[in-house]
């Protein structure tokens, strides 16, 4: 789902049943981890990870630390998963910053001009949704659902790794909204 234009949310924000999350502003992406098969000596390689953004172009050359942390992660997996999210730029708190940040990134293709930006502009992948699950089709379930096994699934992953995080989800919106103003 885009984010859209409205009024101001004041009288919705403490409805019950929703849940409200801050609009990152990066790049929407799909990203799909197929898990590497299990080595000789029972451990695992890296996963295989493919990035796309919302329009279907792949992205996954012009993120390699964002895929080499979800490669390290996918080695944990059993099955190979899809999930939605946002790439975003961060400033030098590590908080998410403006889009700005990443368009000099975008349309790269050669890699020195990737590393020499990748150097300048840290980026991590907020992930919001799973949507697929091995060979269960999610997208079908309540997002509620779908959270929990998100969350269950990237805990350990967002407490590790920097560039690996877990979108932020409050069930009353007023805070998020005040600090969003």
């Amino acid at each position: 789902m885009l984010a859209t234009l409205a009024e101001s949310p004041e009288d919705q924000l403490s409805l019950r049943g929703f849940g409200y999350e801050p609009k990152y502003d990066g790049i929407r992406a799909l990203i799909h981890l197929q898990p590497a098969p299990r080595g000789g000596s029972g451990g695992r390689r890296d996963a295989h990870v493919r990035l796309w953004s919302r329009l279907g172009n792949e992205k996954t050359a012009q993120f390699p630390e964002v895929v080499q942390s979800l490669a390290r992660f996918g080695r944990s997996l059993e099955a190979p998963v899809l999930v939605d999210g946002e790439l975003v730029a961060l400033d030098s708190r590590g908080e998410p910053a403006g889009f700005q940040r990443l368009q000099g990134r975008i349309h790269l293709t050669r890699e020195a001009d990737i590393e020499r930006v990748r150097t300048g502009q840290p980026v991590a992948f907020i992930v919001f949704d799973l949507l697929w699950h091995g060979n269960e089709d999610l997208r079908g379930l309540p997002l509620s659902q779908r959270r929990a096994r998100l969350e269950k699934l990237f805990a350990a992953a967002s407490r590790r790794d920097p560039l690996i995080r877990v979108s932020e989800l409050a069930n009353d919106g007023h805070a998020l909204y005040q600090r969003a103003l």
